[in-house]
């Protein structure tokens, strides 16, 4: 638990101190950070399918995507940051089975790594 407690503290620490993405110059990602840091167990390989609060999560980024101009792409565009931090300990496909896994169709592409600009 202690691993997963630093690693939110140092995306918090790094979003907090770095200037924000592109897309995101306006509302930046905590939002989105909050909402994905509820998935961050499942995504390390900590237990065989996600909490109920990363499923509600990945709902409330589905609805930011859907709601907000820009907001698939400013939602990709996070994760992805999120994801290239060096030492993260996040398994790529289990970013991708997160829809399948909570039962949602998502409105925006969700992978380790993917092509943001075809979030519309």
């Amino acid at each position: 638990m202690k691993p997963l407690l630093i690693l939110v503290f140092a995306l918090a620490l790094a979003l907090t101190l770095s200037k924000p993405i592109t897309a995101s110059r306006n509302k930046g990602c905590r939002d989105v950070f909050n909402n994905f840091s509820h998935c961050a167990g499942y995504i390390q390989g900590l237990g065989n399918k996600p909490t109920r609060m990363c499923c509600q999560s990945v709902t409330n980024l589905n609805a930011i995507a859907k709601h907000e101009h820009g907001g698939s792409v400013r939602i990709c565009q996070c994760i992805e940051h999120f994801a290239s931090y060096r030492h993260h300990p996040f398994i790529g496909e289990r970013i991708e089975e997160l829809p399948h896994k909570c039962n949602t169709r998502l409105s925006f592409p969700i992978s380790e790594h993917m092509d943001c600009n075809r979030a519309v």
